[in-house]
């Protein structure tokens, strides 16, 4: 059975990632009545496993510069701009991060040294610091695990880090705030035309509530990352526009780099770079970059494993086996089809593409340049004419939910509550100034209770997040809303129980219910991280 709504929208975004997230609150910004729909959690793709890096991307000007490519460029000088607007309307889950260079010969010295000077002066106004020079000795007293024999010196430059899951949520909570209707677990699985074969609507199916809706819209956007080109042809299109590429990233403890700071691999057998960082705790070691085919939910392959201990361990004296490894996950980035062979050498550029029908498609890009995807998709709808212009682009300057009081301000807000250090910590990493949200509910009868004794987070953390953040099941809330699944696979697997005993007391939830998401929720974390 078919429930038709009897509503009309003037967009209809599908898919909640970086780029749908994104677009959503662009166009909810400029007065268009919007709906979003993500077919699974919001961010549960590629955009909640990225490298957690808000860059312009270094390896991206080197090939500028030895290609005499434009293009790449061009790249860089626009993500450098957007580094500053992303860090600073995210101030609270995004920070520059301080990133070394250990360099093994004079030449790669000069080479890294001119370079970084190039990537500070395209910068310019936007640039977060200067570029240092560590000799030897500092090196090696920094990073004590870094490999020291022919280490020359190691050169340091700025970019920023962020947490891609939280950024999510910040964006559609803005979007949500200003009248757009989000909605996750929600499946896009036909469109619907009109007597001229063009698109008018959608058909789609809500998971939570098993039932199949129908939607009218005056613009259907087509922002599903890796599944654009399956939307694509969903709507009778036959030609690709996507390469796919697998990225994936290992987790173990912070003991490794024992450093707020990270490091850039820049010369790995194969002429790419790996980066090593601090992340909620823990040391993130990425990425990879091969061809791949599209998949629901991608794994982690052995032998993309077995490339990253083996590169990395090039580079520190203490080496790293899988037996170390706390946490793996693997994504697929969606890159604008090209003749090029290897898929790093592919630009991270993106593209618009218009169906026969009027589905509007984009894909490409990268996490630092979502908010300048979302804003050059707007305006190719009202030059297009395919909406009427209403009012001009906000996020520029627009601070996202979350991000609107400074740390200092948080610190002394959640020092009159009986919490650890640790949540208090967490508290405000994890939800900015929403944090107080959560501790006013857990103020109301007193429950300040841990969800365990380990970790720092509160139980009353479950009832704010299906208040506020959308969850509907335990990997919601373990991977995307907390982030433990991609740091500690075996400790999330623990609090699946705990967790949902808490959603279903909150839910309503019947026993068979309970079961069926406790045994979901174990399986994914098993298979997936």
């Amino acid at each position: 059975m078919i429930n038709s709504i009897d509503e009309n929208y003037d967009i209809v975004v599908i898919g909640g990632g970086a780029v749908g997230s994104g677009i959503c609150l662009d166009a909810t910004l400029r007065g268009y009545k919007v709906l979003l729909l993500e077919k699974d959690d919001f961010g549960s793709k590629a955009s909640s496993k990225s490298s957690k890096l808000v860059h312009g991307g270094v390896r991206y000007l080197e090939k500028a510069i030895k290609e005499f490519d434009k293009s790449q460029y061009n790249l860089v000088k626009e993500a450098l701009k957007e580094r500053a607007i992303f860090l600073k309307n995210a101030s609270n889950i995004s920070r520059k991060l301080k990133i070394n260079i250990p360099n093994y010969s004079y030449f790669s010295l000069i080479k890294n040294y001119i370079g970084l000077f190039i990537y500070k002066l395209i910068s310019f106004k936007n640039s977060l610091g200067n570029n240092t020079f560590l000799n030897k000795v500092v090196s090696s007293y920094y990073f004590q695990n870094l490999r020291k024999k022919n280490l020359k010196a190691c050169i340091s430059f700025y970019d920023g880090t962020f947490l891609d899951f939280r950024m999510i949520i910040s964006l559609i909570q803005s979007a949500f705030e200003n009248g757009a209707v989000v909605k996750n677990y929600c499946e896009v699985r036909n469109f619907l035309y009109d007597e001229n074969h063009k698109i008018s609507g959608v058909k789609y199916f809500d998971k939570i509530k098993n039932k199949e809706f129908e939607i009218k819209s005056k613009v259907i956007i087509n922002a599903t990352g890796a599944n654009v080109d399956n939307m694509r042809f969903l709507d009778n299109e036959t030609k690709e526009v996507l390469t796919l590429s697998s990225g994936i990233h290992i987790v173990v403890s912070k003991d490794f780099l024992s450093s707020d700071e990270a490091i850039l691999i820049p010369n790995t057998s194969d002429n790419r770079v790996i980066f090593v960082l601090p992340f909620l705790e823990h040391c993130l070691i990425g990425t990879t970059d091969n061809k791949t085919f599209y998949e629901e939910n991608s794994k982690v392959k052995d032998e993309e494993i077995e490339y990253l201990l083996k590169e990395v361990n090039n580079y520190f004296d203490k080496t790293l086996s899988k037996d170390d490894i706390l946490s793996s996950w693997s994504g697929i980035r969606p890159l604008v089809k090209s003749d090029k062979s290897k898929t790093e050498q592919i630009n991270r550029e993106h593209s618009i593409f218009t169906s026969k029908s009027g589905l509007v498609s984009i894909c490409g890009g990268k996490w630092t340049t979502y908010r300048k995807m979302a804003n050059d998709m707007m305006d190719y709808l009202i030059k297009q004419e395919k909406i009427e212009k209403k009012e001009l682009c906000e996020t520029k300057k627009y601070k996202l939910v979350g991000n609107r009081q400074k740390k200092k301000n948080l610190e002394k807000l959640t020092s009159f509550y009986p919490i650890s250090k640790k949540t208090k910590e967490s508290l405000i990493l994890l939800y900015g100034d929403n944090s107080t949200k959560i501790l006013a509910l857990a103020d109301e009868n007193k429950d300040f209770d841990l969800l365990d004794e380990r970790f720092p987070y509160l139980k009353k953390e479950i009832e704010y997040c299906i208040k506020e953040e959308f969850i509907q099941k335990p990997i919601d809330y373990l991977a995307r809303r907390i982030g433990l699944c991609f740091v500690d696979k075996k400790s999330s697997l623990e609090l699946v129980d705990i967790v949902c005993e808490k959603m279903a007391k909150i839910l309503k939830w019947d026993i068979e219910k309970k079961e069926k998401e406790k045994f979901e929720a174990k399986e994914f974390i098993q298979n997936y991280f």
